[in-house]
């Protein structure tokens, strides 16, 4: 059986959370990585029988995906990483939304004009932000309490953009410094995370005002 692919650009971006659950359920598959000066995406686009060619997109044999959250929400029924019951499914589909709004308001904010001054309004509603989630969390690991689901992923690579632009930004949540603790030491992510694949920066496209070049910063 040929493995699936997942194909994205060269950048954590939209595609890490996705890459998260398959090494984390140990999938064999292929990691397509599009490069922004090469013409290798614009080639590929109507040549692979997606129905809404865009990226990232995830095909297994007959099963042919794009966006982001489609692929996340079929890897998660497949692999049993959508909340075991009525109750963790309704937790875990509430945050799946909130998370996404997250990614919206920072896309916002690294596409602005006017970065600085959107930066800093930003970066004054982060605990307001933050708060709400602590106690969303309560005593739990997880979203969605003691088991862990694909919306963790998301959440870990959300939060941890937020970090960067401010690296302060999760001071005063123990329990969500606790949680991105412990998804980063997943053991079913070390080898990942080792690996010359792995690719910690840049997070974002060229057109980004921030992490889409240039050097880290110092606290990545």
């Amino acid at each position: 059986m040929t493995k699936p692919t997942l194909g994205y650009w060269d950048i954590r971006g939209l595609a890490e959370p996705i890459r998260f659950i398959l090494h984390f359920k140990n999938v064999d598959f292929r990691d397509k990585r599009y490069v922004f000066t090469t013409n290798d995406w614009p080639n590929d686009k109507f040549t692979l029988g997606l129905d809404f060619p865009n990226l990232p997109y995830y095909i297994e044999g007959d099963i042919k995906l794009t966006q982001s959250l489609a692929i996340m929400r079929y890897l998660a029924q497949k692999y049993g990483l959508d909340g075991k019951d009525d109750l963790q499914k309704s937790r875990v589909h509430m945050a799946e939304q909130t998370v996404a709004d997250h990614i919206e308001r920072l896309r916002s904010v690294i596409l602005s004009n006017d970065y600085e001054a959107a930066k800093v309004e930003f970066i004054k509603n982060m605990p307001s932000v933050f708060k709400l989630w602590d106690k969303f969390f309560g005593d739990g690991k997880y979203i969605a309490g003691e088991d862990i689901t694909y919306v963790d992923f998301l959440a870990y690579e959300t939060f941890d953009f937020y970090r960067l632009i401010y690296e302060n930004a999760l001071e005063g949540f123990p329990t969500l410094q606790a949680f991105q603790k412990r998804i980063k030491n997943l053991p079913e992510l070390q080898d990942y995370f080792s690996s010359s694949v792995y690719k910690r920066w840049p997070v974002f496209g060229p057109s980004a005002k921030f992490g889409g070049g240039g050097e880290e910063p110092n606290h990545a």
